[in-house]
C-alpha cells in the first residue's frame, strides 16, 4: 500500500508539473508558473499554491510563453515588427528615376517588402535613352540590386509602428554593373610648313564594363498607399574605369588610381499588391 501511495503521489506531482506554464525570457531563463493574462504591455502570472499574489513581467523581456496545454505564444519585441499592422498596405513598388533622362539614361526600379523594416530593390537602366550631354553617343545597359534596412526610432513607445511598410529613412548596400560603348575622341596637333598650328580630331568606338559596390542613404515617402517618392545618395568603390573620366550613366566610377563610386537619384512610383 505504501508503494502504491508513493507511486500515486509521484504521478500527481508529475502531472501538476507537466501542466505548468513556462515563461521563456529573452535571456533564456525560464519561469515555471501559471499564466493569467497576456497583456499589451506585460505578462501576468502566479506560482502554484499562491494565486493571491500576482506577478507581472514586461513583454520586452519575454521571448515566448509555453502553456501546459502545449500551445506556444511568441511575444513581439515591439509593434514595429508586427505584420498585422501592415496587413492592408501595399507591399510592392514600381518606380522610375525621374531625373535620369537628363543624364543620358532611362531607369526603372522594382521594390518588394519582405517584412517590416526590410525590403529588396532591383533596377534596370538603358544607357543612351536620354540627353547626350557629352556628345559621345553612349549605348548600353546597367543593373542594380540593393537590400534596404529601414530606420527604427532611437526608442520605442507603446503601439508605435511605421505609418507605411515602405515609408521611412533607410540604408542600403547596393551592387551595380554596367556595360556601355561610346565614342572616344582624340586630337593630333602639328605645325604646317608656313608655321600655322593645326589640330586633327579622330574618334574610336570604345566599350567599358564597370562594377560598383556602394552604400546608399535615402528617404522614401508614401502618399495614400498609392504614390511614392524616393530620394537617395550613395558612395562606395568602383572597378573597371581604367584611366577614363567618370561616366555619369546610372552611377559614376572614377579612374583606378582613386576608385570611388557615386550614385544619386530621385525616383517616383506607384505602390501595389497587398
Amino acid at each position: 500500500m505504501k508503494t502504491l501511495a508513493t507511486l500515486c503521489l509521484v504521478l500527481i506531482v508529475s502531472i501538476s508539473a507537466y501542466s505548468q506554464d513556462q515563461i521563456i525570457k529573452r535571456t533564456g531563463d525560464i519561469i515555471n508558473c501559471k499564466v493569467t493574462e497576456l497583456g499589451a504591455e506585460e505578462v501576468k502570472y502566479y506560482y502554484d499554491g499562491n494565486d493571491k499574489l500576482i506577478f507581472g513581467i514586461d513583454n520586452a523581456l519575454v521571448a515566448r510563453v509555453e502553456f501546459g496545454t502545449g500551445e506556444v505564444v511568441e511575444i513581439q519585441k515591439n509593434t514595429f515588427d508586427d505584420p498585422a499592422y501592415y496587413a492592408d498596405q501595399s507591399k510592392n513598388a514600381l518606380k522610375v528615376n525621374f531625373l535620369s533622362p537628363l543624364f543620358g539614361t532611362t531607369e526603372f526600379a522594382f521594390e518588394k517588402s519582405l517584412k517590416p523594416g526590410r525590403s529588396w530593390e532591383t533596377a534596370l537602366g538603358i544607357v543612351g535613352l536620354g540627353n547626350d550631354l557629352e556628345n559621345i553617343d553612349p549605348r548600353g545597359i546597367y543593373g542594380k540590386f540593393a537590400y534596404k534596412f529601414m530606420r527604427n526610432p532611437d526608442f520605442y513607445m507603446h503601439k508605435m509602428h511605421y505609418s507605411h511598410i515602405l515609408k521611412g529613412g533607410y540604408i542600403a548596400p547596393e551592387i551595380a554593373l554596367r556595360y556601355m560603348s561610346y565614342d572616344d575622341y582624340g586630337y593630333d596637333y602639328y605645325f604646317d610648313s608656313s608655321g600655322y598650328y593645326h589640330s586633327i580630331s579622330s574618334s574610336d568606338r570604345e566599350s567599358q564594363v564597370t562594377l560598383a559596390i556602394m552604400l546608399k542613404f535615402g528617404k522614401q515617402w508614401v502618399f495614400d498607399d498609392a504614390f511614392l517618392v524616393d530620394i537617395y545618395l550613395g558612395v562606395g568603390y568602383g572597378f573597371g574605369a581604367d584611366d577614363d573620366e567618370g561616366l555619369p550613366y546610372g552611377f559614376i566610377v572614377a579612374p583606378d588610381d582613386f576608385p570611388i563610386a557615386l550614385t544619386s537619384g530621385l525616383r517616383i512610383g506607384w505602390v501595389f499588391g497587398k
